[in-house]
């Protein structure tokens, strides 16, 4: 009979059991206690997701022994299991403190590629994080610790019993296989996790519904092998067909914005089957129609600025005349969204120049270096004649902003470090007064002008002892009341405080353009980059507190309250000529419609078949859309599988569904068109439309 059945192994899987059981049983339950443990320090349920994350663990688990015990030797087996371990326990600590800072799951790829950024602009804060979070890293090490305790003398197995060895690494092999199968049944049973897992996979999204072990391998996974299952979504029929009622069309009073692209002769010239597919895409997309906003600002002078941690909820202070002005005398945006793109402000900077979602986790806007950026406004203005210049009073390499903005079609960048501290002062945040005082007489006399603003006076920490522009203008908001009665609490007066200093920038560089004849032709332009995540209670702002609740006004629990917020686009032509037309945009309106927009004020060739968002003059669909999929229309608000109606009209028959494809179709589309610089295929680097033929 063969050995495997023989008595003398049989005896010595008797003798090695109970080292092998604590051993086989111990991996899989750290696992599930790091996230269980993770879970519970983010707030979140793990009941829900633990019948699936048990079977990944229990695999997870039997792999690691199966690996370990497979290796020569009880020392080599024991090094193995724990460096292992110890990668576990590392995995879940980094994920809880990026999710202390963040608010979410972000994967490893991301934050090595800005680590570099991180630690040169907020080192000592790092080192704080990581000093008050000792306790937290015990916690999620002990299992590591423990496990050498217990091992450290004894470990299942000698080097002389290799059969014994056999016979453990295929049963827990075989385990392991087992629990990834009945995952698998489990995963295809459910709707929303199998999306999750498949087409609609987002390491943030996805490691809350199914656990981080099974994220992070998702993410490996696609990263290898790439996700084709999004290409299901970016070319669903449903994202195709409009279902436009049948019946006889009258005659349009305006043409579209679109180019004569020769989609399929790109296709049948093109090797690359992703290109292909995103040309497909593309062709089938609604066009956008011109309106009678087509060219209402042609040639005039643009200014885009991004505020940092910019909020509607300044404006309701009585504390910011100029911003409020703008705002009410302008368009007014009333349901506007600026999401937390890539958990970054270059996201939001991106988002707003580009028309493009930025893709989470790709850092795109650093992708995009050198790539053909020719559709964004700073380029097509440039192409014009217009004179193009970017400043920031932050460190002009952080984020690789120099290389970036002069991508996006800004001849000039200056920020610190390279300039404008000639003329602010280098201080923690710096000035935004200062950086306009600065600037606008390098650029007044220069029409037509395109001109681009980084703002950083409202960046965290919101505390007077670590914000300059705090300390300056603390006095100024000293008295002002939430709720009559009741004072401020420190951390949101440090907010507002800081923010006063856009406020003054604005009002010089309204007055000055005013002083100067020009109000009239010059184009304010201004967005959050992101909403103020240094007031939420984390490891990186020091709060236990969550502060943005009392800033709003309300309990915060959804993206789309927290990323609820103002956009400025003012000319003084909209408070005297064109009085009638400066009107309310009730619609969901999101960052990456800025540029559609623009383009469409301005007058400029564009095709809206390849931006993500929409010139919200026109018929298309309001869509405001989020990384993580969720979304909201005219007809409601959809997250984390739940539609929430926002009408009491009846919703038709498979709208959710719709919607949900086009909303993926525009994810997948955003992140191919960076990766695969996709416009170069379309575009010659003037913006001039390539010979098809080429």
């Amino acid at each position: 009979m063969s050995w495997f059945f023989r008595l003398q192994n049989i005896r010595i899987l008797q003798r090695s059991f109970p080292r092998i059981l604590i051993i086989y049983a111990y991996i899989p339950l750290s696992i599930v206690y790091s996230e269980i443990l993770l879970r519970l320090l983010c707030g979140y349920s793990f009941l829900s997701w633990l019948h699936y994350a048990l079977l990944v663990s229990i695999a997870a688990g039997a792999a690691v022994n199966a690996v370990s015990l497979a290796l020569p030797g009880k020392n080599i087996s024991r090094y193995a299991t724990c460096t292992l371990l110890g990668i576990n326990c590392f995995v879940f600590t980094f994920s809880y403190f990026m999710y202390s800072i963040y608010k979410s799951f972000v994967y490893f790829g991301s934050i090595f590629h800005g680590a570099g950024n991180i630690i040169d602009g907020f080192a000592g804060t790092v080192i704080s994080v990581i000093i008050s979070g000792i306790p937290v890293i015990i916690a999620f090490f002990l299992p590591f610790i423990i496990f050498l305790l217990l091992t450290r003398k004894h470990f299942p197995f000698t080097a002389g019993e290799k059969k014994a060895r056999i016979i453990t690494v295929s049963i827990l092999a075989a385990i392991s296989m087992v629990s990834i199968s009945a995952g698998a049944i489990i995963l295809h049973t459910s709707g929303k996790d199998k999306a999750s897992f498949y087409s609609e996979y987002n390491f943030d999204s996805s490691s809350r519904q199914l656990g981080i072990l099974t994220g992070l391998g998702l993410e490996i996974r696609y990263k290898i092998f790439g996700n084709h299952y999004k290409y299901e979504a970016l070319l669903a029929k449903s994202l195709l067909d409009e279902e436009e009622p049948p019946g006889e069309e009258p005659e349009p009073e305006y043409g579209y914005n679109v180019m004569e692209i020769d989609f399929d002769a790109i296709i049948a010239r093109e090797k690359d089957a992703r290109i292909k597919a995103i040309n497909a895409y593309v062709a089938g997309i609604e066009k956008s129609r011109e309106n009678k906003y087509t060219g209402l600002f042609r040639d005039k002078n643009l200014i885009i600025i991004t505020a940092e941690s910019f909020t509607k909820e300044l404006l309701d202070t009585g504390l910011t005349p100029t911003l409020s002005r703008l705002i009410h005398n302008g368009f007014f945006f009333s349901d506007y969204y600026q999401p937390n793109w890539d958990l970054t402000t270059i996201g939001g900077e991106f988002a707003i120049l580009s028309g493009i979602a930025p893709t989470y986790g790709l850092w795109v806007a650093e992708k995009s270096i050198g790539k053909n950026m020719s559709f964004m406004i700073g380029n097509k203005l440039r192409n014009l004649g217009f004179f193009t210049a970017s400043w920031h009073n932050g460190m002009y390499n952080f984020y690789n902003r120099d290389k970036i903005h002069t991508n996006f079609g800004y001849n000039t960048f200056v920020a610190l470090d390279n300039g404008i501290e000639k003329g602010i002062k280098w201080v923690w945040p710096a000035s935004d007064h200062e950086m306009m005082q600065y600037t606008l007489p390098q650029y007044i006399d220069k029409q037509p002008f395109s001109v681009y603003y980084m703002t950083v006076s409202g960046h965290f920490p919101y505390r007077r002892g670590g914000n300059a522009m705090t300390r300056k203008n603390w006095d100024t908001i000293t008295g002002l009341r939430d709720i009559p009665g009741e004072d401020l609490s420190d951390p949101v007066r440090s907010y507002l405080a800081c923010n006063l200093e856009l406020e003054y920038a604005m009002e010089y560089l309204v007055s000055t353009l005013e002083a100067a004849g020009i109000a009239d032709d010059t184009v304010i332009v201004l967005s959050s980059d992101h909403y103020p995540y240094g007031l939420q209670s984390s490891e990186l702002t020091g709060f236990d507190k969550d502060n943005l609740d009392e800033l709003f006004g309300f309990e915060v629990r959804t993206l789309a309250e927290k990323d609820r917020n103002a956009l400025i686009i003012w000319s003084g032509c909209l408070e005297k000529d064109y009085k009638k037309l400066a009107v309310e945009v009730s619609s969901p309106t999101c960052a990456v419609d800025i540029l559609p927009t623009l383009c469409n004020l301005f007058g400029l060739e564009y095709d809206s078949r390849l931006l993500a968002g929409r010139d919200v003059f026109s018929d298309t669909m309001p869509l405001a859309f989020w990384p993580n999929r969720s979304w909201k229309t005219d007809m409601g608000y959809y997250a984390d599988g739940i539609f929430t109606p926002s009408t009491n009209d009846a919703i038709p028959e498979g709208y959710v569904n719709r919607i949900r494809n086009i909303v993926n179709g525009k994810i997948t589309y955003c992140e191919e068109v960076i990766v695969l610089d996709y416009f170069n295929v379309i575009f010659n680097h003037d913006g001039t439309l390539r010979d098809t033929d080429q």
